[in-house]
């Protein structure tokens, strides 16, 4: 019972920041609670503005007069309450077609490359079967995950990036599925100390852009949709979006 009185009132919460809105004229501003996770560069509590995609998503409301406010908390915890319309959006997520059957997606807010990287000394071309490829709990499989099965490779799956690089580090595993900025935030102080680490063309890499997403369920989900897109076309022309860029100098930035 505690459960749905409490699913209940986050339901009519959101239902009421929707009303303002359609009338904004009975509310000068209008606070909204946007769910992410840790995901460093991206998001995460531990860096300035929150991470760079924070940053942007925050920036885009303000200009729409709406005051977002960030929750972290774990991914799918996240994933499944902004999907049930208990928040107005999450973010930063790629697209494919599960999510699109559930979701509205904003303009793309920044673009990544997604790849196999390895040691800096391994030779190739390489053989992949019995390697160890290494993806965090909860990334996505779709590309990667055919490719180790056809490969007759194999799959390990840690708690988190760190960990995926750590043991590459220690040759625990032969490779990392990753995107190119995470992978250079991740090994940062992993390189002052010497390691190194290269990408290896095996036919799976390939580029993304990250989202904001808003549920299908959202009462007037298509109108959040359009007031955070204005919003992020705004800062695009007015230098914001630059100059939030330019603070975080992601490795895709000089792509």
């Amino acid at each position: 019972m505690r459960n749905c009185l409490s699913a209940l009132s986050a339901f009519a919460g959101v239902f009421v920041l929707c009303l303002c809105l359609v009338f904004p004229a009975r509310a000068q501003s209008t606070q909204v609670q946007i769910v992410t996770g840790d995901y460093p560069p991206f998001s995460s509590e531990e860096l300035p503005g929150q991470g760079l995609i924070s940053e942007l998503v925050t920036a885009s409301f303000r200009e729409q007069g709406v005051n977002a406010e960030l929750r972290f908390m774990p991914w799918q915890r996240g994933f499944v309450e902004t999907r049930n319309a208990l928040h107005v959006a999450t973010f930063p997520y790629v697209k494919n077609d599960e999510r699109t059957r559930d979701f509205w997606y904003s303009a793309p807010l920044y673009p990544d490359y997604v790849r196999l990287f390895v040691r800096s000394d391994t030779v190739t071309p390489v053989d992949w079967a019995d390697k160890a490829i290494c993806v965090p709990q909860g990334y996505n499989m779709a590309r990667v995950g055919p490719f180790i099965e056809e490969r007759q490779a194999r799959l390990e799956r840690p708690p988190d990036m760190l960990n995926c690089f750590q043991m590459l580090q220690r040759g625990r595993v032969f490779a990392v599925w990753s995107s190119e900025n995470v992978a250079d935030y991740t090994t940062r102080g992993m390189r002052r100390d010497g390691f190194r680490y290269k990408s290896v063309a095996a036919g799976v890499e390939y580029a993304v852009d990250l989202h904001l997403i808003i549920s299908r369920q959202l009462p007037l989900a298509q109108l959040w949709l359009e007031r955070f897109n204005n919003g992020f076309a705004k800062i695009q022309k007015n230098g914001v979006y630059a100059q939030i860029i330019a603070r975080h100098a992601l490795a895709s930035s000089a792509r």
